[in-house]
């Protein structure tokens, strides 16, 4: 089944959920393809199914591990993954929160299909468009063209490289993504990164904090670029929150305090 929707940014999505791929058809910059996880796809496709209806968590927890049992946290993980996937990490405008419910797709970003294969082969006809003039030229001036020509190939190709650059660049840090999760309590905490190394760093800095058990619970989502550190978290109520700050500038036990409070 094919589905359509736009991105916060206005780029058109095509989700092929039979192969577990989108296309991001981006406005000014070649289409990115990715294959997204089992687990996220079927949720995925779960929400578009029925766009703005209400999915219950374990509606999702059914339709999504349909061939295993797993706990709430997977189902966290994964939403947690696929709004990253999606630009929608810090707002939640596209994957929407339910509290006490579930999840909902936001209905005013689906679009029809013909809107997606209109914009798919815009650029090919102007691409195909005959010129209407066509000068007598020199000797030179064709030799001067050939030069612009090789240049021309010279230049695609590069920016053939650059664009599958820009595609596996973006790619990685999703389908390589490492997460730990620390138990403190009623908390837990997945420390999420790129690599190994940079998990097992987070997972210590969190491992030597010293949290008042008794009224820190929740579930959080930690990630860190330099100083720089995203913090998301799924409250006891199921309400949701998310934030960045500078490490050095805030107590990142304060900062943990202030995500789960109610």
């Amino acid at each position: 089944m094919i589905y359509n929707f736009r991105l916060k940014n206005s780029d058109l999505v095509e989700f092929n959920s039979e192969h577990c791929k989108i296309i991001i058809r981006k406005q000014h910059a070649a289409p990115e393809e990715l294959t997204l996880a089992r687990a996220e796809s079927r949720i995925l496709e779960l929400l578009l199914m029925e766009p703005g209806a209400i999915c219950s968590r374990e509606a999702i927890l059914e339709f999504a591990w349909d061939d295993r049992v797993v706990s709430a946290g997977s189902l966290n993980q994964s939403i947690f993954m696929l709004r990253n996937i999606l630009g929608d990490g810090k707002d939640h405008e596209i994957v929407i929160t339910v509290p006490r419910r579930g999840y909902r797709f936001n209905s005013d970003q689906v679009v029809a299909h013909s809107e997606t294969a209109a914009a798919s082969v815009e650029e090919p006809l102007q691409a195909s468009m005959p010129s209407t003039i066509a000068p007598t030229a020199s000797p030179d001036s064709r030799q001067g063209m050939g030069m612009a020509a090789r240049f021309g190939y010279l230049a695609a190709a590069v920016l053939t490289v650059l664009s599958i650059w820009r595609l596996v660049a973006w790619y990685e840090p999703v389908s390589e993504l490492h997460v730990a999760v620390i138990k403190q309590g009623k908390l837990s905490i997945s420390a999420v990164g790129k690599s190994e190394q940079e998990v097992n760093k987070l997972k210590s800095d969190i491992s030597g904090l010293v949290l008042p058990e008794e009224s820190i619970k929740g579930q959080v989502f930690i990630s860190r670029k330099g100083s720089r550190v995203n913090m998301s978290c799924i409250r006891t109520t199921g309400r949701t929150f998310n934030f960045e700050f500078q490490l050095q500038d805030e107590q990142l036990v304060n900062m943990l305090k202030k995500c789960v409070s109610e």
